[in-house]
């Protein structure tokens, strides 16, 4: 882009005669301006030009004052300050002088007018109308200026052959009138707004790359966000036309969409819409500026929800046939099945098996580990995530595992030891209809589990997959996997706690000793190597972890089934304390599955069983047992101070227990870990709230009264008190 082609060559030492050209008319001003663009296009005159205060201040003034009358004179002046912000060095200069808020107004204007004079040379009714605070052109009177030589007469007539040489298509189209354009030709105004317009993109496109190089500064960067920044990018996008100002906006968007801010703005002005013509360009630069700007926007869930509906899975799945826009569409494809919805709508088509067919043909390969520019994810790494995701859905899982893949994936994955792509082999394990296709695989799995070689992160993808394989499968001995593969010893090394050994294994090490403890060989099996002991120690050092205490609660439950297993952990680990401390865990799944297992242990003949009793009683009514425990330290201190007893009525009524905290307020009900009776030093704290109902209250009087004369006490809970308060 170069306006001044046509100009004669700048002297640096001429600069004075060129700012005093911005003082005369719109063709001097525009000449100057030519010449000062001449002298800023070459970097080794910037330093000297950003020195001169008088050149700046008088392209400032003359760009906020006459960036109406004149494109090219716009042009320019916003290009000469362009050469400046392409170095960060120079980004004071632009901001002290304010252009780029002066760019913006500028182009606001600009597309505004647009529309005007496409409205008018369509014959429709204008959208936009000038402001009514501003003057029409008419009316501006011009500043006479004395002549250089000559007299006012001269003077006058050189004024008039400005006017008349200055008077352009854009003068035309803004002063012609509906009567105006009926009696000429139309293709004549169309061909004069396509020149219009083509020296507005000129203007559209070096304000927008300057203000893109000044954006590099966060606080300029706001300030654009104040003032609709994006809105005016969004607008420009409809120039489809100008490819180059398409991707510079393309550009600019992408780099504005990493702030949730403009992202948001971005949402709103329906950018998705906006954006999915521009994937069917033919300029494979535009597709890829697109594709970047749609990665960034996947991150929101709604705007991935807006892609779908507009149809652009299919067109992404296009992409990955592309070595120009593979990894993208990767990445993007990567976004989308995340969302379960989506998942099966990649199975409508034969994209989970092309998918599976190019991981198959990358996997490892060097030139697919590498991440694309020597940065970020190589799109072979992409690729397999996306298909790990896919594989949580059932039908795509079937299609990955369909015609021998599964055998090809296990087959890469132990000759690689990829943990990957084995990860990608256990999510397909998870499905039904799936395992059978294990049960060939079982020995490999089982003995790469065994295998001091295999790296950590590959031990823990192949336990999981045959924890999975274990589980509620018929088809499988899993006592002879056991005693084949010596699996007890190594789930023991695991789950010692003296190893230090990775959570996430020692996580997948428990969930494999519940799976092997579905049947009742390997449960005596893992009994007698003191599993038991080891899944309550790690129980005790891991407690904070939801996970963790989920899946060891499940492993008690598979040993419980069998009378050996459970005798065992029942008289001889502390197994059921813990499950008792677990009723009130915030877990639901914690406590659903601690009370199947204290289901179990109640019914068997042992002292637990009246123990469970108790705590579930103490758990179920700890909101009456702490109002009781609370009166009944209040009448033992009165029997040491009958002055302070007599301060309260025989009966207590509803008030006294609406107004008088007698509990902490914490609205969770907690038992003493260390408590196994009634007795007063359990800790009965953690009342539900004191808006009791009043049916309940009335039933708790009775039982107030005779106990309100003695302090409280296990023994003075008879088997009668004891139904009541039930």
């Amino acid at each position: 882009m170069s306006p001044v082609e046509s100009a004669p060559v700048a002297v640096l030492n001429c600069i004075d005669d060129y700012v005093e050209l911005l003082y005369d008319d719109i063709p001097e001003k525009i000449k100057g301006s030519a010449l000062i663009l001449q002298l800023a296009r070459n970097p080794d005159n910037l330093i000297e030009l950003a020195r001169n205060e008088a050149l700046l201040s008088a392209l400032s003034r003359v760009l906020r004052e006459e960036w109406k009358r004149s494109i090219e004179l716009s042009t320019n002046i916003v290009y000469t300050f362009f050469c400046f912000s392409t170095y960060i060095e120079f980004h004071s200069v632009i901001i002290q002088y304010k252009i780029g808020s002066l760019c913006m107004d500028v182009i606001d204007y600009e597309l505004k007018r647009y529309d005007q004079w496409k409205e008018r040379v369509e014959g429709k009714k204008q959208v936009l109308t000038p402001d009514k605070n501003e003057l029409p052109k008419s009316r501006i009177p011009e500043p006479k200026r004395r002549p250089k030589s000559g007299t006012w007469t001269v003077a006058d007539v050189n004024l008039q052959k400005t006017r008349q040489l200055v008077s352009s298509y854009h003068e035309d189209l803004c002063n012609a009138s509906d009567e105006y354009l009926s009696k000429n030709d139309e293709e004549q105004m169309k061909r004069k707004l396509k020149t219009l317009s083509k020296r507005q993109e000129q203007l559209l496109r070096v304000a927008f790359y300057m203000l893109l190089n000044i954006a590099d500064n966060i606080k300029v960067e706001e300030k654009m966000h104040k003032k609709d920044i994006v809105g005016l990018l969004i607008g420009a996008m409809e120039r489809h036309s100008n490819i180059d100002l398409l991707i510079l906006i393309v550009s600019f968007l992408q780099k504005l969409s990493i702030f949730v801010e403009n992202k948001n703005s971005m949402a709103s002005k329906a950018i998705i819409e906006k954006l999915a013509p521009l994937l069917d360009s033919p300029n494979a630069d535009l597709v890829n500026v697109t594709l970047k700007l749609l990665f960034n926007l996947t991150f929101d869930t709604k705007l991935r929800n807006k892609m779908i509906k507009l149809n652009l899975l299919p067109k992404f799945i296009q992409f990955t046939s592309d070595d120009k826009h593979i990894n993208l569409a990767m990445k993007i494809l990567y976004h989308l099945s995340m969302d379960d919805r989506v998942k099966l709508m990649f199975t409508q088509s034969d994209c989970v098996k092309l998918l599976t067919d190019m991981l198959l043909l990358n996997v490892n390969s060097e030139c697919g580990m590498e991440a694309e520019g020597g940065g970020g994810a190589g799109t072979t790494d992409v690729l397999l995530a996306v298909c790990v995701n896919l594989a949580w859905c059932e039908r795509a899982a079937q299609q990955m595992a369909a015609e021998g893949r599964l055998r090809e994936l296990l087959a890469r994955a132990f000759r690689h030891r990829n943990a990957m792509l084995m990860k990608l082999v256990r999510n397909l394990s998870h499905h039904t209809h799936t395992k059978p296709l294990f049960v060939e695989f079982v020995g490999d799995i089982a003995g790469a589990v065994t295998s001091e070689e295999a790296p950590e992160e590959f031990v823990i993808e192949c336990l999981g997959t045959l924890s999975n394989i274990l589980c509620l499968s018929n088809n499988i001995d899993i006592y002879a996997v056991v005693e084949r593969y010596n699996l007890i010893p190594c789930i023991m090394k695991i789950l010692d706690p003296e190893n230090e050994r990775d959570p996430e294994l020692v996580l997948e090490g428990v969930v494999a000793a519940g799976a092997l403890a579905a049947e009742e060989r390997a449960a005596r099996a893992l009994a007698a190597a003191r599993g038991g002991h080891a899944l309550v120690e790690l129980l005790r050092l891991r407690q904070a972890d939801d996970e963790h205490v989920l899946q060891t609660a499940f492993a008690f439950r598979q040993m419980l089934s069998h009378l050996a297993a459970a005798d065992y952990l029942v008289n001889q680990t502390e197994a059921p304390a813990y499950l008792i401390d677990l009723m009130q865990d915030k877990n639901v799944e914690i406590r659903k599955m601690c009370d199947a297992c204290l289901d179990i242990i109640s019914q068997m003949e042992n002292d637990w069983a009246e123990r469970i009793k108790v705590e579930r009683f103490r758990c179920h009514n700890g909101q009456w047992l702490s109002i009781v425990e609370t009166l009944g330290e209040g009448a033992g201190a009165g029997t040491g101070a009958p002055d302070a007893a007599d301060d309260l009525p025989p009966y207590l009524s509803a008030d006294y227990l609406t107004t008088h905290r007698l509990t902490t307020a914490d609205s969770q009900n907690s038992l003493d870990d260390d408590s196994d009776s009634l007795s007063g030093e359990g800790d009965f704290n953690r009342m539900n709230s004191r808006n009791t109902s009043d049916a309940h209250t009335d039933e708790m009087y009775a039982t107030l009264d005779s106990l309100s004369d003695k302090p409280l006490d296990s023994s003075a809970l008879t088997n009668s008190d004891l139904k009541l308060l039930a």
